[in-house]
């Protein structure tokens, strides 16, 4: 499979804009290559959610990352341009909670699908969900462990874990003013979970 596949489409021509058709098809070729090679060693664990997260969302990011670091660039310059890639997508993601945000009783429609959501798009190969409240005021819950951060770690770029982290943030602001998002922390900034609060605005 190739990046291309995915919904990072758009890499080449955005390496063609910031580096020059020359560097920039190198970049994206190495880019290319590392996709290919960690998707095809990936452990999907059998759960089509799990594949969609790594080969869709999860290594494109992760193997410009590492196309950015072998062609000299530092960590924060290529954590820099990965960001800028990744927010692109984060904002699509937006617009579509802003869709959801319009409708009629959106905290309430928002509550009572999220539980089946999460098991379904989040499911326990990938990470440990602790429910605290789901309540009229308020949905919270805590991610003890994630695919994303394991992943990254185990990629040896941890610290990419934070450019998806930084994408909820984009995210979930779509909802407002119906619902508010916080959160006080997360695995990829060295917290002990990712909490997700939801409170009706």
């Amino acid at each position: 499979m190739r990046i291309s596949e995915t919904p990072f489409a758009f890499l080449l021509d955005d390496c063609f804009r910031e580096f020059g058709e020359e560097d920039g098809r190198k970049i994206y070729q190495e880019a290319d290559d590392v996709f290919s090679k960690l998707e095809a060693e990936s452990d999907y664990k059998g759960n089509e959610a799990i594949r969609e997260h790594i080969q869709m969302k999860l290594l494109p990011p992760l193997a410009y990352y590492k196309a950015l670091l072998s062609a000299g660039y530092s960590r924060t310059e290529a954590l820099d341009y990965v960001r800028a890639e990744e927010k692109k997508t984060a904002e699509k993601k937006k617009e579509s909670m802003s869709n959801m945000a319009r409708l009629p009783f959106a905290y309430s429609i928002y509550r009572m699908g999220v539980r089946k959501f999460m098991t379904k798009n989040f499911p326990e190969e990938g990470w440990k969900t602790e429910w605290v409240r789901c309540d009229k005021k308020e949905i919270h819950f805590n991610l003890h462990s994630c695919i994303y951060n394991d992943l990254c770690s185990k990629y040896g770029c941890p610290e990419l874990c934070t450019i998806y982290c930084e994408n909820d943030e984009i995210a979930f602001s779509g909802l407002l003013p119906k619902i508010r998002f916080e959160r006080s922390g997360t695995l990829g900034n060295g917290a002990e979970c990712c909490d997700f609060h939801f409170r009706k605005g």
